[in-house]
């Protein structure tokens, strides 16, 4: 009998200490998600990241999607950059479709090089798992796009049954080539282990 007793207070003890830390790391999701809501689509605000020559996830090697170009571009890479580009249109909500979109890439695109007209637009498509505090940071070097809207989003419902989404549409404007870098990072200073990466070149 005192043998029982001892095994289910151990037994009600653990069960305690389980609940404890479900309601300990869902509190620090909470308040992490609370400086920054993923639901609102938030607008990627971070210090701009260096270039990843290489990345470490490539899916296939470089793909042209179009037409070929003469590599002689009036952009320069190397002297436009790498920076975190600002929207220009947030009229369409970042979980809605938008019409007028030529080409959509996730991550089985990493690694491809397309080819655009003036006036086309593309979308990427960037999953996460909302359950937990990573985020994707993207980051454009080169020139001849522009961001028309970015950020994330969350559907489903409950703590764990949800998907994160980053989603981003470009508009090319201008003649000259670009490098769309994304990671996947618990922070901005990280390399990252999930890497996200496209040429885009504009006629």
């Amino acid at each position: 009998m005192e043998k029982s007793k001892i095994n289910a207070n151990y037994l009600a003890f653990l069960i305690c200490l389980m609940i404890l830390v479900l309601v300990g790391s869902y509190i620090g999701y909470t308040s992490y998600l609370s400086s920054e809501d993923f639901r609102q689509n938030p607008l990627q605000t971070l210090p701009p990241t260096s270039i990843l020559p290489t990345p470490v996830r490539l899916v296939s090697p470089a793909v042209p999607v179009g037409t070929p170009q003469d590599p002689g571009s009036p952009c320069n890479l190397s002297a436009a950059g790498s920076r975190t580009l600002v929207p220009v249109d947030t009229s369409v909500p970042i979980q809605d479709p938008m019409p007028g979109i030529r080409h959509s890439f996730g991550e089985n695109d990493s690694g491809k090089t397309i080819v655009l007209g003036t006036g086309d637009v593309i979308e990427i498509n960037l999953g996460w798992a909302a359950g937990l505090p990573f985020r994707w940071i993207v980051s454009v070097s080169g020139c001849g796009l522009e961001l028309v809207n970015g950020g994330n989003y969350v559907e489903g419902v409950g703590f764990w049954n949800t998907t994160g989404h980053y989603r981003a549409r470009y508009r090319a404007v201008s003649p000259g080539t670009s490098v769309i870098n994304g990671k996947l990072v618990l922070n901005p200073d990280e390399a990252g282990d999930l890497l996200f990466n496209l040429t885009v070149i504009v006629k």
